[in-house]
Order: structure tokens, then C-alpha cells, then sequence
């Protein structure tokens, strides 16, 4: 037998090819993009992360309540930078970078030996692999410091177990189904969308237990998927049907423990492996915070958000609230309690959300299935709704190559979805786990991180679509043919429908903030410019929106236009105060005291830093500025009032013990 070195890397399997090609490809777009001034970890849910990594690592292991966010991913990064040495600006994102880009790789190889299975023809599976190594969004996404490969990972990996567990002659071992709900438990803390596979999970089950054992009825294991996907929908949304099912469900089990032993046990198995995986946080949410919270609290308000009288699908934050990260979490726990008079739990604070959101489901059904309808149009649609705006950052910088966007796939998925149905039955449970997905997003709203997970299965569906064609074209099929490309046009046009009433331009309106930030920090004029465009971009969608008109207002600050930029803080603060007078904007306020103070009108600056403290009471920064007014007035006794206040809000800053120590001197 030939020993060459040719033939030994034939023996290589494919799998690894497509697997080191894939982690290859996506290292050289991270050292790309880790050139940009956008790849630190300094804004929106980076940065919330990463903040409480960095909190975790400095010994504040819990605030005492209710996590307010997934805890899984702050506690992988704060684990990763203790065994790296500690954070470092320069290293830690640079290393994270290359922890995702293995899931990225893993989920390449994932859809390469997935096609496989159903097509049985590798160069397909390859090609599938491919598609998805060219979507920007997957290449932008895996690159920063977010767990959005983690979970597409996740899930793909488990569509893959559960393809190889149908199409095995052998059912997997009982102890194996433990392991498996122990993964996915530990994904759920990180990204809960990875229980939308328990259904299809348990469909496995019931289909394959059957193997060696008593039977199982198709239609049974049918009944029982169906079942799942209801109950999951349903409780997804806390419907009041939703305790009707958990009894329904109790029932069945019971029932089902007795008759269909085998499945009982490896159920019973599966969900015990989720919930000993993810109990580090439920106990510490019911034993330390003393709060009836699986997860997270921040349920409710996803729900509130993707459910109100505002709602456009996408993340449009309410006009109650502000549209920063920071303000709108601050927000959501500040309304509630303030609305009660007294300090609530986080259960309470998300059971707040959800009954307001219930409320309009409830009072406006016609509104509400308008808007699941609208939801289900974004999923689709060409258009990226990225709420990070990243993309967009770094598509300016010309930090990721030219690739293909997921409306592009998506359309190709759906005009595939049923021919790839009716040729190969492996491929009806990549359409279930598209399907569970999509019906994870429907309760709350669309973004391009959120939809990506489906990218995987509807690139195959797509590749498989397309290889259907092409086989019809060959064999002169003409009118199955013609009824492919009629399917795809469908899909494009469904695809391709106008998004413009998005409600503002949030790619926009972000891209606009960031460049600014640049502008102040460097100096960079061109950085300037791409800001006024981008913001002014975003203005002719909407010119009500306080946020963009006190972001516009920076920008003429950072170009020292004095007037214009008052006259948009002003503005900011009236379209605030028509939208909710006790939430009036504390930023505007707090800018236009600055410019008082640059006039040297100090009894001016002193109301506007007052008035801005009176919507936003624990901003150090304004309690700082408002001490300095106080004593440029002589009111030393209101100045140390004042800066004692900042002081035991930010401790050990250095303007703030400087000028602390000045108004305690004699």
C-alpha cells in the first residue's frame, strides 16, 4: 500500500478539510477587522458584557438581584481572562475573536456533514459549506466579542446529532441524551434561543427509542412533536393557555412513563441534563436574589418591546425610554418602581413588562397579528436590521470583503423549503429546526444576530433548491422547471419588499454616534464627515426622535458650531418632554448647563444641571458639574452638598476628588 504523502492526505476526512479552511478563512477577516478602531469591545452589548466580565473578575460575583441579562457569556469571559492573565485591551478581544472563530468553523463542518446526510452527494455539502464562510453577517458577528457563534454552534451541532441519532440503526444510549441536555443547558445561559431545539429533541426521542424496544406509532411521535411545538409557542408568549398545556403536558407524561417507558426515561434524562446545567442560575437567582427567576428578568421586557403600540418588529425602543443600552435597562427597572412608589424585585420589574405587553395583545388583536405578520416579513427581508450596527461600521471602513447578506439566503431557503421537503426526508428536520427558530423570534423581534442562527438550514435548503433545478434543466423537465424558478422569483420578490417604515434608521443613527466618538478622540475630520452624513441619513427617516436630534447636537459640538448644536439639545429636550414629561432628556439638560458654563453663566448652568438631575438623579458627571456652579456662585455649602452626592456615586475619580478636596479645605 502506497505510504506517500499524497495519499496519506487523502485519507484526511473531508470534514477536517472543511473544518481548517473554514478557521482559516474566518482568522484572516478577524485580523481585518481587529485593525479597525470598532473591534474594541466599547459600546452597546459588547461593552455591557464585557463591563460585567471585567466586574465578575474584580470579585463582584452577584449585585444581590435577579440577573438582568444571559449570565452565561459574562461568566465564559471572565473565566477566559483569569486563566489569560487578566483583560487586556489589546490581547483579550483578539483571543475571543479566535475562540468563536473555532464555532465558526465547527458550524461549517456542521453543515457539511448535515448535507451530507441528506443529499448524499459532497460536493453539494461542500458548496453549502462555502455559502455560509461568505455571509458578512456570520463573518462580523463571529469576529467580535459576542457568543452569536456560540449558540449558532449550538444549535446546528444538535441538528446534526439529531439527523445522525434518526438515520442510525442504533438509538442513542440513554446516558448520551444527559450529556446532550447538560450542552445545551450550558448554551441556554449564555443564549436561551438553543431550547427551541428541545422539540424536535424530543421528537427524536420518540422516533428512535422505538429501536430494539417495543414500537413506537409514527402518528404518536408526530402528535408528540406537534404537542411540543404548541406548548412551546405557547408558553413562549405566557399565554394564560400556557397552564392549561403544562397540565395537559403532566398528564401525557404520566401516562407515557407507564406505556412508552424507553421514551420517558431518555425525556426525563434530556431535560434533567438543562436543568442541572443551567441551576448555577436559577438557584443563584432564587437563593442569593430571593427572586422566582429562571434566567434572566429581562424577558419581560424583550416581550414588552416586541408587543406594543410602537412596535415595528424590529427593536424600537418604546418612546417612554431611552434608546441607549445603558438609559433603556435603567429605564425598564426606574418606570415600574416609580409607577408602584416602592423598590420591586426584577420577577416583578419583568412581570411589569409582560403584563403591559399582554394588555396590547389582549386589547388589540387585530394590531398584534398585524404585527406577528410584520415580524415574520422582517425575518425574510433583505433589509439588516443590525442593532449593533457594526455591519454598517465596518462596511465604511472596508474591513470585511464583499459577501452575501441574509435575505439573499433566505430567499434561496424558501423557494427551496419545498422541493428539498418532497426529494429528501432528512431535510424536513432542518426545515423543523428553521421553523422552531423562527417561532423563538416571533415573540419578541427581528434582528440580523437573532435571524442568523437560521442562516445554516436555509443555505441548505437553498443549495438543495438549486440542485433540484439544475437536475430538471438537465433532464428537460421544462414544466417542473419552470415551477422552481417560479418559486424562486416568489421568494425574491417576498424577500425584497420595501422595509422603509422601520420607524428610524438605527444603522444610521449608531454609525453616526461611533464616528463621532472617533471624531472627539482622534481629531479625524473624515470621521466628522461620515457622521453628518450618517446622521443626517437618519434624520430624514425621522426627525422626532430627542436621541438622534441630541446625537446631531454632539456632532455640532465636536464641530464647534455653538448655536446650531444648543438649539438641537434644545429641541432634544422638548420632543422628550412631549413624549413623556417626567422622562425628560437629563443629556440634553446636562449639555446645555455646559455651554452655560463655557459662557460663564453660572446661575444659567446651575437650573439646567438641576433640572437634568431631577430626570436622572445618579449621573456623578451632572452632580459634579452642578458643584462647580454652586461655587463659581459663592453656595459652598450647595457645593459640598452636591459633590458629596457625585462622590459617593463614582468614588476615586480624580476631578472629583480634586475639586472634594478644594471645597473641604478651609
Amino acid at each position: 500500500m502506497s505510504n506517500t504523502p499524497a495519499s496519506r492526505l487523502k485519507q484526511i476526512p473531508a470534514a477536517i478539510w472543511v473544518f481548517t479552511g473554514a478557521f482559516l478563512i474566518q482568522f484572516l477577516i478577524l485580523y481585518s477587522i481587529a485593525e479597525t478602531r470598532y473591534f474594541p469591545p466599547d459600546s452597546d452589548d459588547m461593552k455591557f458584557y464585557n463591563d460585567w466580565a471585567l466586574r465578575i473578575g474584580s470579585g463582584q460575583w452577584s449585585d444581590g438581584k435577579a440577573f438582568y441579562g444571559m449570565p452565561g457569556f459574562a461568566y465564559a469571559l471572565a473565566a477566559i481572562y483569569s486563566v489569560t492573565g487578566g483583560y487586556s485591551p489589546e490581547f483579550s478581544p483578539f483571543l475571543l475573536g479566535q475562540l468563536n472563530a473555532l464555532f465558526h468553523a465547527l458550524t461549517s463542518t456542521f453543515i457539511f456533514l448535515i448535507g451530507r446526510r441528506i443529499f448524499g452527494r459532497e460536493k453539494l455539502a461542500i458548496t453549502a459549506s462555502v455559502v455560509w464562510l461568505a455571509m458578512t453577517p456570520a463573518q462580523v458577528f463571529t469576529a467580535i466579542l459576542m457568543p452569536t457563534s456560540w449558540v449558532i454552534c449550538g444549535y446546528w451541532g444538535a441538528a446534526f446529532f439529531i439527523l445522525r441519532a434518526v438515520q442510525s440503526e442504533q438509538a442513542p444510549q440513554r446516558k448520551t441524551w444527559l450529556l446532550v441536555g447538560l450542552g445545551m443547558g450550558l448554551l441556554a445561559a449564555t443564549v436561551a434561543t438553543i431550547l427551541m431545539m428541545l422539540p424536535l429533541m424530543l421528537l427524536c426521542i420518540a422516533v428512535t427509542s422505538g429501536r430494539g424496544e417495543k414500537r413506537v406509532p409514527s402518528i404518536l411521535a408526530a402528535l408528540a412533536g406537534a404537542f411540543a411545538v404548541s406548548s412551546s409557542f405557547s408558553a413562549a408568549f405566557d399565554f394564560s393557555g400556557a397552564r392549561l398545556a403544562t397540565a395537559l403536558a403532566a398528564i401525557g407524561l404520566v401516562a407515557a412513563m407507564w406505556k412508552f417507558r424507553a421514551i420517558s426515561a431518555r425525556a426525563a434524562l434530556l431535560l434533567a441534563g438543562v436543568y442541572l446545567a443551567t441551576s448555577p442560575v436559577w438557584l443563584h437567582n432564587r437563593l442569593v436574589a430571593k427572586d422566582n427567576v429562571f434566567l434572566s428578568a429581562h424577558d419581560g421586557l424583550n416581550l414588552y418591546i416586541g408587543n406594543n403600540a410602537e412596535s415595528n418588529g424590529y427593536t424600537r425602543i418604546p418612546s417612554t425610554m431611552s434608546s441607549s443600552q445603558e438609559g433603556m435597562l435603567r429605564d425598564s427597572e426606574l418606570i415600574p418602581q416609580k409607577e408602584n412608589g416602592r423598590a420591586m424585585p426584577r420577577s416583578e420589574i419583568s412581570a411589569y413588562w409582560k403584563t403591559k405587553a399582554h394588555t396590547f395583545m389582549r386589547e388589540h388583536p387585530g394590531a398584534w397579528l398585524r404585527l406577528l405578520w410584520v415580524k415574520f416579513e422582517n425575518f425574510w427581508n433583505v433589509y439588516q436590521y443590525d442593532d449593533l450596527s457594526i455591519l454598517k461600521l465596518l462596511r465604511d471602513e472596508g474591513a470585511v470583503p464583499p459577501g452575501l447578506r441574509f435575505g439573499f439566503i433566505a430567499a434561496l431557503g424558501l423557494a427551496g423549503l419545498p422541493f428539498c421537503w418532497a426529494r429528501w426526508k432528512a431535510s424536513r428536520w432542518v426545515i423543523g429546526a428553521v421553523c422552531l427558530h423562527i417561532g423563538s423570534l416571533m415573540p419578541v423581534f427581528i434582528t440580523e444576530r437573532y435571524r442568523l442562527a437560521a442562516a445554516p438550514g436555509l443555505i441548505l435548503l437553498g443549495v438543495g433548491g438549486l440542485a433540484i433545478l439544475w437536475d430538471r434543466l438537465r433532464q428537460s423537465d421544462w414544466r417542473a422547471a419552470l415551477l422552481s424558478i417560479a418559486a424562486l422569483a416568489g421568494a425574491a420578490w417576498f424577500c425584497t419588499q420595501s422595509r422603509v417604515d422601520v420607524g428610524w434608521a438605527l444603522d444610521f443613527y449608531k454609525a453616526g454616534i461611533r464616528a463621532t466618538q472617533t471624531a472627539a478622540a482622534t481629531k479625524d475630520k473624515a470621521a466628522l464627515d461620515r457622521a453628518q452624513r450618517n446622521l443626517e441619513t437618519a434624520y430624514a427617516y425621522v426627525a422626532e426622535n430627542a436621541d438622534l436630534v441630541f446625537a446631531m447636537g454632539n456632532l455640532w459640538m465636536e464641530k464647534g458650531d455653538t448655536p446650531r448644536a444648543e438649539a438641537c439639545y434644545r429641541g432634544a429636550f422638548a420632543l422628550s418632554i412631549a413624549a413623556n414629561p417626567e422622562r425628560g432628556h437629563d443629556g440634553a439638560l446636562t449639555n446645555l448647563g455646559i455651554i452655560a458654563t463655557r459662557r460663564e453663566a453660572w446661575a444659567e448652568a446651575e437650573r439646567y444641571f438641576s433640572e437634568s438631575l431631577r430626570f436622572d438623579p445618579a449621573d456623578a458627571k451632572t452632580w459634579f458639574f452642578l458643584a462647580e456652579s454652586r461655587s463659581k456662585l459663592g453656595n459652598r455649602a450647595g457645593a459640598l452638598e452636591a459633590i458629596e452626592k457625585a462622590h459617593a456615586l463614582r468614588p476615586g475619580h480624580p476631578e472629583i476628588e480634586s475639586l472634594r478636596a478644594a471645597l473641604q479645605a478651609p
